[in-house]
């Protein structure tokens, strides 16, 4: 995590909020309810939920990332209740289990280590949601990046900012080792992450496993089917 920990700072620079995201959140909560943002980075939608009256918690592991969002929930004077917490260990935090909806967005869920670890923490979500509660995550189509062996991600630049987040894949035994560059005025930082290419039938697998059901996939957030061999993201939405 020491790559996102460096680069907070750049981070609402790079990942810009995008209403079809937030939308597509929306579209599974009632009209009032709790939502659990997991890796919530500097709260962006944890943070657009609150200001649509839901009462939200957000968890990340990085306390920089989570020093910026409690600064931007201060200044828009929004009630968010962010942790800092390895999404491993959610079942430490005396959560109720009565969430509305759990989202894992961002790619968040593939830097565990392996299937275990995905299966154990997809548990955890499990137990935390309300009956009938709704789980939604993102996370990149490795189904598209492992058949058409991908080692490259659409360079993302912000000219503004001046700033430009260089994306590449470089494959190793069971694992994709995401090397990143990020330009910035202040200077260039290089970094790399171990990711858990996570296919969508593993995925599936899995959800099945731990009890969820109504699953679906998305190839994006307006609902767009999802093609294994051509859709950029991953988008699930799923039912306890």
């Amino acid at each position: 995590m020491k790559f996102y920990q460096q680069f907070s700072h750049y981070y609402d620079d790079i990942f810009f909020f995008k209403q079809e995201k937030l939308n597509f959140l929306k579209s599974n909560l009632p009209d009032q309810g709790k939502v659990l943002d997991v890796a919530t980075g500097t709260g962006t939608y944890a943070l657009a939920l609150a200001q649509a009256s839901y009462q939200v918690t957000g968890i990340d592991l990085s306390s920089k990332m989570l020093k910026i969002a409690k600064r931007k929930a201060a200044k828009e004077k929004l009630a968010v209740d962010f942790k800092q917490a390895d999404m491993k260990e959610v079942d430490h935090l005396s959560l109720a289990n009565d969430f509305n909806l759990i989202s894992c967005i961002g790619n968040s869920l593939v830097h565990l280590d392996n299937k275990v670890e995905i299966k154990s923490v997809l548990e955890k979500l499990f137990n935390l949601l309300t009956s009938n509660g709704k789980l939604v995550l993102q996370i990149v189509n490795y189904d598209r990046i492992l058949e058409k062996e991908i080692t490259e991600l659409p360079t993302i630049t912000n000219q503004v900012a001046n700033v430009k987040l260089i994306r590449q894949y470089e494959f190793k035994d069971n694992k994709v080792d995401f090397k990143t560059t990020l330009k910035t005025p202040e200077g260039e930082f290089n970094n790399s992450v171990l990711l858990y290419p996570l296919k969508s039938k593993e995925l599936r697998k899995i959800l099945e496993e731990v009890g969820f059901r109504k699953i679906n996939f998305y190839g994006s957030f307006d609902f767009r089917d999802y093609k294994p061999l051509t859709s950029f993201p991953l988008v699930v939405k799923a039912s306890k």
